[in-house]
């Protein structure tokens, strides 16, 4: 008799560290504390008494540097993962900032359409909460 292992549903998560994130993360805050100050009400997603970005970070200048990093992060993964990256690229399509305040928290959610998903906390006090990534794939009873 022979068994194999099948991961059909794993979840890896990855941990990367920016170096020079005392120099990159004033540079992120101040243009998301001005994207605040322009939009007020910002974007209703999964955010729960916090304000949410539009999801265009990405395309801004003041975040050009930011996006190199998460890119070599991304082929980073890529390369562990054996992807064919003649048949496809890898492109960033959104990326948001989210200010949560004393309550504020975002709800379980997914992200449609992403093959990769990733978070970056540029400030965040002490005991503030977690980050949460419930089982979506439940069992089944016959």
């Amino acid at each position: 008799m022979s068994s194999s292992r099948n991961d059909w549903f794993p979840t890896p998560i990855w941990h990367f560290t920016v170096d020079n994130y005392q120099r990159l993360n004033p540079i992120l805050l101040q243009e998301i504390d001005a994207e605040q100050q322009r939009d007020r009400k910002g974007e209703k997603w999964s955010n729960l008494l916090g304000w949410h970005s539009l999801n265009n970070l990405h395309e801004r200048d003041r975040f050009s540097e930011f996006t190199e990093i998460i890119h070599k992060n991304v082929m980073e993964v890529a390369i562990f993962l054996r992807w064919d990256l003649q048949k496809f690229s890898v492109n960033i399509t959104t990326c948001w900032a989210i200010v949560n305040g004393k309550l504020a928290s975002n709800s379980v959610h997914n992200h449609p359409n992403s093959i990769l998903s990733g978070v970056y906390y540029l400030k965040a006090p002490e005991n503030c909460g977690s980050i949460f990534f419930p089982i979506l794939v439940l069992p089944h009873r016959c």
